[in-house]
C-alpha cells in the first residue's frame, strides 16, 4: 500500500510547528525589549565628577553618599592604606561630613547598618529613621554599582533618599 509520491522513500518533516516557535520566540524577545528601554529614561544622567563637589551647606542629621569609579588616578591620591584597602573595590564612596575616608562597597555596607543603628537609638524604640540618604553618583559609574550602594542602603533600614541627578532640558 503505497501512499502517494511513487515508490521513494521521502522523510521530509512539516517546518511549521518549528516556524510558530521561532515566530513565538521573536515576538516575546521583541515586546521584552520595549518593556525593558521603556523603564529607563535617557533624559536622566549621574552627574560629572567635577559637579559632584562636596555640598556646601549640608543638612544636619542627613548623610551624603558621594560614589566615584575606581581609577588608578584616583587611587593615586590617597595613602598606602587606603590604596591597598580599597584594591579590588569597583567602586569608591565617600561621606560627607564624616571623618570616614574613602570606603569599598563591603566597607559601606557595615558603615551603613552601624549608622542605622546610631539613628534608631537616637530616634527612639519604635520611630522611624529621620534621616535622609543623599546619593551623589558621578557620571561614569555603572548603574550595577549604584544599585548596589541603594540596596545596602535600604537594608540598613534607611527610608528617606534622595538622588542627585542632571535631567536634561527637554526639546
Amino acid at each position: 500500500m503505497a501512499h502517494g509520491g511513487g515508490g521513494e522513500d521521502s522523510a521530509e518533516g512539516d517546518l511549521t510547528p518549528l516556524l510558530d516557535m521561532v515566530l513565538q520566540m521573536l515576538m516575546f524577545f521583541i515586546v521584552n525589549v520595549n518593556l525593558a528601554t521603556e523603564q529607563t529614561n535617557p533624559d536622566v544622567k549621574l552627574p560629572l565628577s567635577s559637579s559632584a563637589t562636596p555640598v556646601s551647606k549640608p543638612i544636619a542629621g542627613d548623610v551624603y553618599l558621594n560614589q566615584r569609579v575606581r581609577t588608578d588616578s584616583l587611587l593615586a591620591t590617597f595613602n598606602e592604606a587606603d590604596r591597598q584597602r580599597l584594591e579590588g573595590a569597583e567602586s569608591i564612596i565617600f561621606v560627607s561630613g564624616t571623618k570616614e575616608g574613602p570606603m569599598s562597597m563591603l566597607r559601606a555596607k557595615a558603615w551603613l547598618q552601624t549608622e542605622a543603628e546610631r539613628a534608631r537609638a537616637a530616634a527612639g524604640e519604635g520611630k522611624p529613621l529621620n534621616v535622609t540618604i543623599h546619593f551623589r553618583p558621578e557620571g561614569d559609574l555603572d548603574y550595577e554599582e549604584l544599585v548596589k550602594l541603594m540596596t545596602a542602603v535600604k537594608v540598613a533600614g534607611f527610608k528617606k533618599i534622595q538622588m542627585h541627578a542632571i535631567i536634561k532640558p527637554g526639546e
